[in-house]
């Protein structure tokens, strides 16, 4: 298949150079060339010509909690002021009930519904890969976006991407840095709230781990500052790395918790890559073109020496070089040998970098991961060769999405089937939790029997606390609480009025709507 349109590459040798021409698709799930011309091919390959728009590398969210992504943002009605760090909101009166246990009942009682809801609504934003899903016991019967923190081409025994979303000992870290040194990656948590907290110290210990190194991918951050990442250049260098590694900057969960972000200045500065990352649902956007966003009004609101260009590269080439140091295949730039993992945007600026920075949901015209649409519009996806796909609500637009039923993958899962499902357990979330503990249950009868039984079914644990040190778990029986209607797949006007007058960002959220204006 061939792509034609204004290509977007990221290329390595050239990266803000853009032109009309095509992209190749070959059949192993790699990009086979990018050309500058638009002649047809003679070849006989099927061309998809998306006119006028962009052709970007597919964005690649390297931080979120997918488990938790129907839940609407969430805020502590007792508080008057930020958090100060990442063990603290946990403890937070409505916590457990307007986040844990809700988020427990969906993911027990509707696995694949829930999993399928976070990936299309990751792809309404362009996201090709994502960071953060929920253990599991197997994968989705749906998976239409790579599994970043599972993904191994096809060898099962492959780990090359180790994560934690809890704080770990010196002694764990010592083992992650001896993963790092072997030649694979660690995401982490780490140093998680206001700067100069008590969360700095996770840094201090990764630093005595031996964990500073290229492929080090450090979620937030925003509690050290210069001389931590300096310590992180030397670090590296020392230990003959070209370069450190990266750090994920999620902005707006950090002005929503805790009332600052990370010093993304200090971390360019000492050549950290900043890649960008959403975070959960209760306290972060919808997807990346949401997080471009609240990125760039930061930049504004502090007056950094950061461009658009520079924005786009944290959610394409940066992530993407940074996962080709760990997997076999590189992502994030469209040149030939690279994962075919794509995003087509609208044109709506001639410039490329401020168009993706500004494009909105009902600009993303067409998802391929792996050489295979998975998202777009009608008459895209079925130049694709996807006609079988179901029908999706993107505010007063439609996309199509490539969904298959969990129990007969020969037929279309429909949207409004995925959605029947979530609003079965809010109906019911005691019977959805106790059905998805016997689901649970069979699932390990199953394994006990040498594969003598049919596939399990799917079984999810979640991957964020309940409390300090712990994670998420079921209710106390007997209590009362709801699950609420899953939130829509974009930033709409019923979003951007939940931020004002919650979250600790002194006002600077609320100017987020001048951009959906």
């Amino acid at each position: 298949m061939e792509l034609h349109g204004r290509v977007v590459p990221l290329a390595a040798n050239d990266p803000q150079r853009h032109f009309r021409g095509r992209v190749r698709l070959g059949e192993d799930g790699a990009i086979d060339s990018v050309l500058r011309n638009r002649t047809p091919s003679s070849n006989g390959l099927r061309v998809v010509d998306v006119g006028d728009a962009f052709i970007y590398p597919g964005l690649i969210d390297l931080h979120s909690h997918i488990g938790f992504a129907s839940l609407p943002l969430w805020d502590e009605p007792a508080r008057d002021h930020p958090f100060l760090h990442h063990n603290t909101w946990p403890s937070a009166p409505s916590y457990r009930p307007f986040i844990s246990w809700p988020a427990y009942a969906l993911i027990k009682g509707a696995p694949e519904a829930l999993l399928a809801y976070a990936q299309v609504r990751a792809l309404a934003g362009g996201t090709t890969s994502i960071q953060g899903w929920p253990p599991a016991n197997r994968r989705p019967a749906n998976q239409l976006v790579r599994n970043i923190d599972d993904e191994n081409f096809g060898n099962a025994s492959d780990n090359s991407i180790r994560t934690s979303a809890l704080t770990l000992s010196v002694s764990d870290l010592k083992q992650r840095a001896r993963h790092i040194e072997s030649g694979g990656g660690f995401i982490y948590h780490c140093a998680e709230g206001q700067g100069g907290s008590l969360a700095a110290r996770e840094f201090a210990e990764a630093a005595r781990a031996g964990c500073l190194r290229s492929r080090l991918i450090a979620i937030h951050c925003n509690a050290v500052g210069d001389a931590d990442f300096r310590q992180w250049q030397e670090h590296a260098t020392l230990a003959g790395d070209a370069s450190p590694g990266s750090v994920v900057w999620s902005p707006f969960s950090n002005l929503w918790l805790y009332g600052e972000t990370t010093d993304v200045a200090a971390a360019r500065k000492h050549h950290v890559s900043v890649c960008l990352g959403t975070d959960w649902a209760p306290s972060g956007t919808k997807n990346l073109l949401g997080e471009l966003k609240i990125a760039n009004l930061w930049i504004r609101e502090a007056g950094l020496d950061i461009s658009h260009f520079d924005l786009v590269e944290m959610v394409t080439s940066s992530p993407g070089d940074v996962l080709g140091a760990c997997w076999p295949h590189a992502a994030g730039r469209l040149e030939a040998g690279r994962l075919a993992d794509i995003t087509v945007v609208a044109r709506r600026h001639p410039d490329p970098w401020k168009n993706l920075v500004m494009a909105r949901e009902s600009d993303v015209l067409l998802v391929i991961v792996g050489g295979h649409a998975r998202y777009g519009t009608r008459d895209l996806m079925r130049a694709c060769g996807e006609s079988r796909t179901t029908s999706v609500g993107i505010g007063a637009d439609r996309r199509h999405a490539l969904l298959r039923k969990p129990d007969d993958a020969e037929q279309v899962w429909t949207w409004s089937s995925v959605l029947g499902e979530l609003d079965e357990v809010r109906a019911d979330p005691d019977a959805a939790i106790d059905r998805g503990h016997r689901v649970a249950r069979a699932a390990l009868e199953a394994s006990l029997m040498n594969g003598a039984a049919p596939p399990p079914g799917l079984v999810l644990e979640l991957d964020m606390p309940g409390a300090p040190e712990m994670f998420a778990g079921p209710p106390p029986p007997g209590v009362e609480y709801e699950v609420p209607e899953p939130s829509s797949l974009v930033h709409d006007r019923a979003w951007l009025g939940s931020l004002r007058e919650r979250g600790f960002h002194n006002g600077v959220l609320d100017r987020v709507a001048d951009y959906y204006v």
